[in-house]
């Protein structure tokens, strides 16, 4: 199992990283989308999730089961959980924009953020 310091390692990684190549969150544009997507399509911005709150307004961290092992009763969401989710925060708010912030071994944090440039 990965101890603290090996996951803040991998998230301070792939926030130089994202910050290096100029990475940026997923928009997503539909429902169908969300709906047909294959897990976590989504760039691992680790830390530097923190640049795009300055610029988007975040409205969820989620988070997931990234092993596909998760149970409905278990804190982390299922997959199946958090498109539904997705999908729900899309039909609130329109466009959205997803990015990875935490890495875990089993589990991830997903940050969402409103799409349209508010």
């Amino acid at each position: 199992m990965w101890g603290l310091d090996t996951i803040r390692a991998i998230n301070d990684d792939a926030a130089t990283k994202s910050r290096q190549q100029s990475r940026r969150p997923t928009t997503v544009a539909s429902e169908d989308e969300i709906m047909a997507w294959p897990p976590f399509p989504f760039p691992h911005l680790g830390y530097a999730c923190s640049d795009i709150d300055d610029e988007q307004e975040r409205l969820e961290t989620l988070f997931v089961d990234s092993s596909g092992l998760g149970a409905e009763d278990e804190a982390a969401l299922t997959l199946k959980a958090f498109k539904g989710r997705l999908v729900d925060l899309f039909r609130e708010h329109g466009p959205l924009l997803c990015a990875i912030e935490e890495q875990g071994q089993f589990q991830l944090y997903v940050a969402v953020w409103r799409g349209d440039g508010s």
